[in-house]
């Protein structure tokens, strides 16, 4: 044990010293054992991979200060570990800002009567699914007409979540605006139920 640790210190020691083959070693090392770590936190594969390549980044960039401490693979897992956690805090603001605007949208629909029928409504919701970009049509479709989650569409389209939930945003706020300028109103609350 005492050997693996001197070997560690040796190495984070050339890395210090601008030795890249001494860095490419301690990250085929530690990425193995740094990514599993990681991804169980974000649950995300190409989140955890970006976490993995900002934190052997920021290695590279306090080399000189890390290879002073007396622990440098703890570093690397507390830089890892703060970059997952701010990370998370940064996904759990935006959805809080998305059910803000969500609610502030069905207020504000809420407070206009609809002159359109269903039927009406559901050739418009046609027209304008038909005038979005097809990747953004596919990822419409998938949650609203085949029940898809966010995670389960981002697994079939190979797409991070935060880029599904983007895109539907972007599509459903295209929609809402499109019925607008249609019918120059706003969609009362019990039709954002088709939004939902």
């Amino acid at each position: 044990m005492d050997n693996n640790l001197y070997n560690s210190k040796y190495l984070f020691q050339q890395i210090a010293a601008g030795n890249e083959d001494a860095f490419r070693e301690v990250f085929h090392t530690y990425n193995a054992k740094l990514y599993p770590f990681v991804l169980k936190v974000v649950r995300s594969a190409s989140a955890a991979e970006d976490i993995i390549q900002e934190t052997f980044l920021r290695l590279w960039m306090n080399r000189a200060e890390v290879a002073g401490m007396e622990h440098p693979v703890s570093w690397l897992y507390k830089v890892a570990s703060n970059l997952s956690l701010s990370l998370l805090r940064f996904q759990a603001a935006e959805i809080r800002r998305l059910q803000r605007i969500e609610v502030r949208e069905a207020v504000e629909s809420e407070e206009v009567i609809n002159d359109l029928s269903m039927k009406e409504l559901q050739a418009l919701i046609t027209e304008a699914v038909d005038l979005l970009p097809p990747k953004r049509q596919d990822i419409y479709r998938l949650s609203r007409e085949q029940g898809l989650n966010y995670k389960e569409i981002a697994e079939r389209l190979q797409l991070s979540p935060n880029t599904i939930r983007n895109q539907l945003v972007s599509a459903l706020k295209f929609i809402k605006e499109h019925i607008r300028h249609a019918g120059d109103i706003v969609i009362p609350l019990f039709i954002l139920l088709f939004f939902k």
